[in-house]
């Protein structure tokens, strides 16, 4: 079962999230806290991650850099701001996609499998 580390502050984003993933066959390990979940990336090999633009700071800026530092493991980022410069710049940093909220959960779900199967052929 191919894991997921997901990184959200609001809980019930994260079951949603999770309500899309798991009955997909992925296992998800979700975090609020986003050093406790860059601990968690640092001692797992997940195949993908999701990441929330609203953590505080400059946090996702620099955790998109420190994971591209450390792997090439899919990076997601969710928002429900679609700001062309905040998109550009975390896609420049490392994020392989951006989705605004609200979304599709196919869509979603089609986003996080392509993905992955573009991490898997490399």
């Amino acid at each position: 079962m191919e894991r997921i580390l997901v990184i959200y502050d609001d809980p019930r984003s994260q079951q949603a999230v999770r309500e899309i993933l798991e009955p997909a066959e992925y296992s998800v390990d979700a975090h609020a806290h986003g050093p406790i979940a860059m601990e968690i990336f640092r001692a797992t090999t997940p195949e993908l991650v999701l990441l929330d633009v609203s953590l505080p700071g400059k946090w996702v800026q620099d955790f998109c850099r420190e994971i591209r530092a450390r792997s090439t493991v899919p990076l997601i980022v969710l928002s429900a701001v679609c700001d062309v410069t905040q998109v550009i710049l975390l896609l420049e940093l490392g994020a392989d996609d951006y989705i605004t909220k609200p979304f599709s959960p196919w869509e979603f779900l089609a986003r996080v499998r392509t993905s992955m199967r573009h991490f898997r052929a490399c």
